[in-house]
């Protein structure tokens, strides 16, 4: 098979990576979303020479104001799209939609080829954007959500706390205290698609990059394609040791504190938080 091309190259490293997310069984039908925040000059030089007759569409409101987004640019999946068919349709799957009128409304400027807007989830991953924008002094960029099975699944075997859903998943294997130092928050069962679920994900999202949206699936913030994958990767496949190992009759030991807390003396350098949940 010939190597995906596009003439806008956030399309080109986005496809991919939604495709494989749908391979990876975390984005069936038109379940998850994704969002990527891009930047200013880059995007407009890009609209500007390949589709110079494109023209942005008109205003729409936004449910919820992002006045610190004014002027941003995001590739967004639009509602209703399937993550398998972004390779073979990425014109259609994708848009690329500014933020306007001082951050109250939306207009778009490319994609959505079959009139779909953008996912119903977008007031979240505007205000995931404006919070994680300002905690990582502009790094991330990028915000996946999508339905892991084994995650999702630790939502109906482990109590819905923050603090118990973390531990869990750093005792499964070392790597997680490097990956997730932040930890997992996790938000209540609310609505998909609603303020309300936007506003309790916004208190989270102040500490951690990664949230469960409980019995829904997992809601991520990361700087690129590669970082963000490899983000929910490592969170699943903690999920699914701590699930076998549940089924099995529970774990006998577990990576101890001491030992979460030398991981993260060793590689602070590459922590993108401080662990704040080992204390006993």
């Amino acid at each position: 098979m010939a190597p995906f091309t596009h003439p806008i190259s956030f399309v080109k490293e986005a496809a991919p990576l939604a495709h494989l997310c749908w391979k990876m069984g975390w984005n069936e039908a038109n379940g998850g979303n994704f969002s990527w925040r891009l930047p200013r000059e880059e995007i407009e030089a890009i609209l500007t020479r390949h589709y110079p007759e494109l023209a942005p569409g008109e205003p729409v409101p936004m449910p919820i104001d992002e006045p610190e987004l004014d002027g941003e640019y995001f590739l967004v999946t639009g509602s209703g799209q399937f993550f398998r068919h972004a390779l073979e349709k990425p014109n259609q799957v994708f848009g690329i939609v500014r933020i306007t009128e001082g951050g109250t409304a939306w207009q778009k400027c490319w994609g959505f080829s079959s009139g779909a807007k953008p996912t119903s989830e977008f007031a979240t991953h505007l205000v995931a954007h404006a919070i994680r924008k300002r905690v990582s002094d502009g790094r991330e960029r990028m915000i996946l959500h999508c339905h892991p099975p084994e995650f999702v699944a630790l939502s109906f075997l482990e109590p819905l706390d923050t603090r118990r859903l973390t531990r869990v998943l750093w005792e499964k294997m070392p790597e997680c205290i490097v990956i997730f130092p932040d930890g997992v928050r996790v938000v209540p069962l609310l609505l998909p698609g609603t303020v309300e679920i936007a506003q309790a994900s916004s208190v989270e999202l102040e500490h951690s990059r990664v949230i469960s949206w409980s019995h829904h699936g997992i809601f991520a913030s990361e700087e690129n394609p590669d970082k963000i994958f490899a983000l929910v990767e490592t969170v699943e496949k903690a999920a699914a040791i701590h699930r076998k190992v549940l089924s099995a009759g529970g774990a006998k030991q577990a990576i101890s504190t001491a030992m979460l807390r030398q991981l993260t003396e060793k590689f602070a350098t590459l922590l993108v938080a401080p662990p704040v949940l080992l204390d006993d």
